[in-house]
């Protein structure tokens, strides 16, 4: 009998009779997947399987750490990194311009990576990769390159795509559309850590329903990051509303604090939410608002590149007062230092 066979057995039972699977059990059922040894309908059984009856969090981290094992990882030379991944299906009310966001925090003092892919259902939003390969980005570098990116000071910063880091987890995702729904790796796949930092690593990543930071801090502590900012972020990104108090959470020192944070701590009055379009949200223009909002022009765009770099800043502890950390990623655009960072990764 294979794992996958014996973890199906266990999960796909019912209502009342189903059980929870081993953190050992969870591994290696996930990997027979990974490694094409599952017949797709099995896989897919699994996973429906496994939502249906709810993942517990050591199912959850046998998984994440199957994905991990089949990812490729290298270390960075600096003391600081921070890795996100807004959600891998894209946006579709918002512009991403969080595409930008690593580029910023580059030239405020934190390497930062972000990761993704170019497309991914059933959303089939916009993304990330989309937004930069429209910029000249080589998105298809491998994550050595990503690496020698973060550890030049001129750059810092990088976009690996799941293609390149973790190829076994990309083949599935011809499976994931023909499931509709999306399975456990939806969310584990943004807590991949692809590049780690000699010093300390940070997670900044996005939850929409409300019982998710409890699992993601938990994983973000026993996958091993030293913190976790856990955004209420539109469309289950990683920047919170721009006009409201939104109700956050972070993982400090082990424990697991809400955080509410307020725009206008930050020095932010807008009337929106994020960068809304009057028709449907594309790369084309999601480059051309971020574009605009590394040149300094305010607005929606800049305002959202100010709130999520700021919040990374206090977050890490660089500042502990946070109209201070947006006050200097402000002045860290307006003088051209984060444009010069986002052109040297594209060049």
């Amino acid at each position: 009998m294979t794992a996958i066979a014996d973890a199906i057995k266990k999960v796909a039972t019912g209502p009342h009779l189903s059980k929870d699977l081993t953190q050992e059990e969870a591994f290696a059922a996930t990997m027979e997947i990974l490694n094409g040894e599952a017949e797709p309908v099995r896989a897919a059984i699994f996973f429906i399987a496994m939502r249906m009856k709810r993942e517990t969090n050591e199912e959850n981290l046998g998984i994440l750490q199957a994905l991990q094992s089949v990812t490729k990882q290298q270390q960075t030379d600096t003391d600081e990194l921070l890795i996100f991944a807004d959600p891998y299906n894209g946006f579709n009310r918002h512009c991403p311009v969080t595409a930008f966001l690593p580029a910023v925090l580059a030239a405020a003092g934190v390497p930062t990576v972000s990761q993704g892919v170019f497309e991914m259902g059933p959303k089939f939003g916009v993304t990330h990769a989309q937004v930069l390969a429209l910029a000249g980005y080589d998105i298809n570098q491998n994550v050595v390159a990503a690496k020698q990116a973060i550890n030049q000071p001129e750059t810092g910063w990088a976009y690996i795509d799941q293609s390149q880091a973790s190829p076994k987890l990309f083949a599935l995702q011809a499976l994931r559309t023909q499931m509709i729904k999306r399975p456990s790796l939806a969310t584990l796949e943004k807590v991949v850590m692809p590049l780690k930092s000699k010093g300390r690593t940070h997670l900044a990543i996005g939850f929409v329903h409300k019982e998710y930071p409890a699992i993601l801090g938990w994983l973000a502590k026993e996958f091993g990051y030293d913190s976790a900012f856990i955004a209420r972020g539109l469309e289950g990104g990683i920047v919170p509303t721009l006009r409201d108090i939104s109700n956050n959470h972070q993982l400090l020192n082990g424990e697991m604090l809400t955080c509410a944070l307020d725009p206008q701590q930050f020095g932010i009055k807008q009337d929106t939410r994020g960068v809304k379009v009057d028709d449907t949200v594309t790369a084309e223009r999601t480059l051309e608002e971020g574009l605009q909002a590394l040149s300094g022009q305010t607005g929606p765009a800049y305002d959202s590149l100010v709130f999520g770099a700021a919040i990374a800043l206090w977050h890490t502890g660089l500042f502990a007062s946070q109209l201070a950390a947006a006050d200097h990623v402000r002045a860290i655009i307006n003088t051209g230092k984060a444009k010069t960072h986002f052109d040297s990764g594209i060049y």
